[in-house]
């Protein structure tokens, strides 16, 4: 049923985003440790905006703001941004459920994130920056570097097309999920004869 309604809601999305494979693979080749790790992995079971994950939010995040760096032919370190998009919202509790979620979670799910990435991942300055100052202009203070200001517009337009479907990002977590799958299986050994 939930499939059913999913299918439905991106089918009603005002647009649909073709995927750049070069971006997909960017996420990829950046992101892999990051995307293996089962505690990411578990965001699959958070709903982040609406009825999407916050593991395929994530993912939009990192795509969207490469794609933003390009448009706007900003020189940016790519490693970082794809890093700190991933990791932005690393606070591994369904903010909806009122028992599980931290008090005043909009302005307190930058720090608990923060936390719980720098406790499993190495991070450098601009990944920091980039998950604790996301949520800028609500919360201070404002971004240091151009990665991290360009996550605060990725992040606000996945956002909003999360919750009013203006438009839909399904063919680039497809595309990524395929390559992931690719990906594990030229990984695996020979089968021995």
């Amino acid at each position: 049923m939930a499939h059913h309604i999913l299918l439905h809601r991106r089918a009603q999305a005002l647009y649909h985003i073709k995927a750049s494979s070069r971006l997909i693979e960017l996420v990829l080749e950046h992101g892999a440790e990051i995307l293996r790790s089962p505690r990411m992995q578990s965001e699959r079971n958070y709903m982040q905006h609406g009825i999407t994950s916050c593991y395929t939010h994530s993912i939009c995040v990192a795509y969207m703001a490469l794609r933003v760096a390009e448009i706007l032919r900003v020189k940016i370190n790519v490693r970082s941004m794809v890093r700190g998009s991933l990791l932005h919202d690393y606070f591994l509790y369904d903010w909806h459920d009122k028992n599980a979620a931290c008090r005043f979670h909009t302005f307190r799910h930058p720090m608990v994130a923060l936390r719980n990435a720098l406790a499993e991942f190495d991070l450098d300055p601009v990944e920091q920056d980039i998950i604790r100052k996301h949520m800028f202009p609500l919360c201070f203070p404002p971004p240091r570097y151009k990665e991290s200001f360009i996550i605060t517009i990725a992040d606000k337009c996945c956002a909003a097309s999360e919750i009013w479907h203006l438009y839909s990002l399904e063919n680039v977590i497809v595309g990524l999920e395929r390559r992931i799958a690719e990906l594990a299986r030229t990984c695996l050994p020979e089968p021995e004869h």
